[in-house]
């Protein structure tokens, strides 16, 4: 059997999955009281003035240095925030420059912490 939609009640069905939803609370006295916040996972937030998704970093200086234990050179840190399972979250890890130049993020560095 085919099933048919309208174009309609798709466009309905694809705003009730991406809207945000209020925050409510469960009090236990049979009514639920609204925070009035917005909560929408996924979508892009800003914490404590940073955006998220986009990586901040350190302030570090070009001097070419090696650092054998990161393997490269001028390594620094660096943190984004982002969604990590549902909840807001902060990612930190080191970065280095290889030998043409080429920031990259060096293995098993990274530490996530959840901020709510």
């Amino acid at each position: 059997m085919k099933k048919k939609f309208s174009i309609a009640g798709v466009i309905a069905a694809c705003a009730l999955t991406t809207a945000p939803t209020n925050a409510q609370v469960d009090l236990g006295l049979g009514a639920d009281v609204d925070l009035g916040v917005d909560v929408r996972v996924g979508g892009p937030y800003t914490y404590q003035g940073y955006r998220s998704d986009r990586w901040y970093y350190d302030d570090y200086e070009r001097r070419g240095r090696y650092y054998e234990s990161y393997g490269g050179y001028d390594c620094h840190k660096g943190f984004k925030y982002t969604w990590h399972n549902d909840y807001r979250a902060r990612y930190e890890t080191y970065w280095c420059f290889d030998d043409r130049d080429r920031r990259y993020e060096v293995r098993e560095s990274r530490t996530v912490v959840r901020v709510d």
